[in-house]
C-alpha cells in the first residue's frame, strides 16, 4: 500500500512539473516562413487625424504591431514650429505624443514624423508618417514644394533644413526661428503641406549646430530673392541653389616675423630639443614627372632663404644644363620648378648642400641630387567635347545670352581639368588615366571658375550653378569624344 502511494505521488509530481515547464517555455514561431516586409499600420489615433478645434495635450497612435522610435527628437518636424519640443514615447503597439507648448488659435499644425516610427521585428519604417489638426474651423491646404541643389558641385543633398518666414526682412534668418520647417529628401526635394495663405520668405540651411539660424561662416545657405506668395488653390514650386558665402577653409598667410626675434626663439628651441634634419623630397608619380606640370620639391622644414641660382637642372642622358624658373610657396616649404619637359626623358635636379637654409639656420647634410624621368604622351588620355546642345527651355531659364560654359573633369572631389567651351567644342590633352565626373559650370562672368553667391551684400547675388553631366573612364592613349546636352 505504501509502495502504491509512493508511486502515485511520484506520477502526480511528474505531471505537475511537466505542466509548469510547458507554461513557462518560450513559444518559438516556425522558421522558414516569409519575412515581414510590411510597415506598421495605424489602426487608431486619438484625437482623430484632421480634427478641428483641437485642444488636446496628448495624442495616442495605435499600430497593428509592436513599434519603436528611431531618433525621433531629430526627425519630428512640427509646422508651425513650437518653442517646446513635444515628448514622444513608444510602448508596445502605441506611440504617445505629448504637446508641451500652447498652440496658437485658428492654426493648422502638422506633426511630421518622417521615418522615425518602425516595427520592432524587422525595422520596417512607416514612411512620411504625418498627423494634421487645426485649432480653428478649417484645415489650411496650400503647399510649397521644390528642389535644392549644391551650386558648386551640382549634387543633391538630404536632411537640409528648408524654412518659411512670415517676417520678410533680410535679417530674419539670423534672428528668428521659422514659422514652417521641412527637410530635403535623398533626391533634394522638399514639400510643405497645410500652409496658410500669405507671403513668405524662404531659405535653406545646411548647418552643424541645428539652431535653424544663419550665424556661422561654415553654414551653407540658399534663398529666393522675392517672397513666395501663397493664395487659395495654388501650389508653389521653388528651386534653390545652396552655397557658402565665404570659404572658411582658406587660412591667411602667416604674419612676418622679425628676424632678430626669430633667431632668439630658435636659440631657445635648440637648447630645449634637437631639431629634425633639413631634407628635400620630390613630388613624383612612381618616380615619374608629369609632362604638363611643374616639378615640386618639398622641404621638411620652412626655409629662411634659398640660393636658386646655384641649383642645376640637367636634361637627357648627358644631363646638359637647361634653363628653368622657380618659386617658393607662402609656407616656404615647397619649391616649384617650371620647365618645358621632353617626353620620356631623364632629368636630374641638383641642390648644393648650402643653397637652402631653414629658419633654424640648418642646411642640407650633403648635396641632394633628385633624379627622375618624364612620362610619355602615350601615358595620357585625351578628352574632347565635340558638341554642346542647349534646349530652348533651358536657354530661356538661364536668361543670359552671354553665358560661358566651362567643362570640369572632377576626381576625388577635386577639379583636375577645366576649360571654356568655344563654338561648342573643347579639348584637353595630358589627362592622367582614371574615372572622372563631367560637370558643366554656367559661368556668368566668364572668369572660368565657380563664383559663390552673396546674401548680406547689396545687391544680393545667387551663386553660379554647376550641372552634373556624366561619368567617363579615360584610359592611356585613348581619345574620348563627348556630346553634351543640357
Amino acid at each position: 500500500m505504501n509502495q502504491y502511494i509512493r508511486s502515485w505521488i511520484f506520477w502526480l509530481m511528474f505531471i505537475t512539473v511537466s505542466i509548469t515547464f510547458t507554461r513557462c517555455a518560450n513559444i518559438v514561431p516556425p522558421s522558414g516562413g516569409p519575412r515581414d516586409s510590411l510597415p506598421p499600420v495605424l489602426l487608431q489615433v486619438t484625437p482623430r487625424d484632421s480634427s478641428l478645434h483641437f485642444k488636446s495635450k496628448k495624442v495616442s497612435f495605435i499600430f497593428d504591431e509592436y513599434v519603436e522610435l528611431d531618433n525621433v527628437n531629430d526627425k519630428l518636424i512640427v509646422s508651425p514650429t513650437l518653442k517646446a519640443t513635444p515628448i514622444v514615447i513608444a510602448k508596445l503597439h502605441t506611440v504617445t505624443l505629448e504637446i508641451k507648448d500652447t498652440l496658437q488659435p485658428n492654426t493648422t499644425y502638422t506633426f511630421n514624423f518622417a521615418d522615425a516610427i518602425r516595427d520592432i521585428n524587422e525595422r520596417n519604417v512607416a514612411q512620411d508618417f504625418q498627423y494634421v489638426v487645426s485649432t480653428g474651423d478649417y484645415l489650411d491646404s496650400l503647399q510649397v514644394s521644390g528642389h535644392l541643389i549644391d551650386a558648386e558641385n551640382g549634387k543633391v543633398d538630404s536632411n537640409i533644413a528648408v524654412m518659411l518666414y512670415r517676417d520678410l526682412s533680410d535679417s530674419v534668418v539670423s534672428k528668428e526661428k521659422p514659422v514652417y520647417y521641412a527637410k530635403t529628401k535623398g533626391d533634394g526635394s522638399f514639400r510643405f503641406k497645410n500652409i496658410a495663405p500669405g507671403a513668405y520668405k524662404i531659405f535653406a540651411l545646411k548647418e552643424e549646430d541645428r539652431d535653424l539660424q544663419y550665424n556661422q561662416p561654415s553654414e551653407l545657405i540658399a534663398f529666393v530673392e522675392a517672397p513666395v506668395v501663397l493664395k487659395e488653390n495654388n501650389v508653389s514650386d521653388v528651386n534653390m541653389l545652396l552655397f557658402m558665402e565665404t570659404d572658411s577653409t582658406i587660412k591667411p598667410p602667416p604674419e612676418p616675423i622679425d628676424s632678430t626675434d626669430l633667431q632668439q626663439e630658435e636659440d631657445k628651441d635648440k637648447k630645449k630639443k634637437k631639431l629634425p634634419k633639413l631634407t628635400a623630397t620630390p613630388v613624383l608619380d612612381g618616380g615619374m614627372q608629369e609632362l604638363p606640370a611643374p616639378l615640386k620639391i618639398t622641404f621638411s622644414l620652412p626655409l629662411r632663404n634659398l640660393d636658386s641660382n646655384r641649383t642645376i637642372l640637367g636634361e637627357d642622358s648627358a644631363y646638359n644644363s637647361v634653363p628653368f624658373t622657380s618659386n617658393m610657396d607662402s609656407t616656404r616649404t615647397q619649391l616649384t620648378i617650371t620647365h618645358t619637359w621632353k617626353e620620356g626623358t631623364p632629368y636630374r635636379f641638383i641642390i648644393p648642400k648650402d643653397a637652402p637654409t631653414d629658419t633654424a639656420g640648418q642646411q642640407l647634410a650633403r648635396a641632394d641630387t633628385i633624379s627622375f624621368r618624364t612620362k610619355k604622351v602615350a601615358d595620357y588620355a585625351i578628352f574632347t567635347v565635340t558638341e554642346l546642345t542647349i534646349s530652348d527651355s533651358t536657354r530661356e531659364a538661364i536668361n543670359n545670352s552671354s553665358m560661358h560654359y566651362v567643362v570640369q573633369l572632377v576626381q576625388d572631389k577635386t577639379i583636375k581639368y577645366s576649360g571654356t567651351i568655344v563654338n561648342g567644342k573643347w579639348s584637353q590633352r595630358f589627362i592622367t588615366p582614371g574615372e572622372y565626373q563631367i560637370r558643366l559650370l554656367l559661368d556668368t562672368n566668364g572668369n572660368g571658375k565657380w563664383d559663390r553667391g552673396n546674401y548680406y551684400t547689396h545687391p544680393k547675388k545667387q551663386p553660379e550653378r554647376v550641372i552634373v553631366i556624366d561619368k567617363v573612364n579615360l584610359k592611356a592613349y585613348w581619345t574620348v569624344p563627348k556630346k553634351i546636352s543640357i
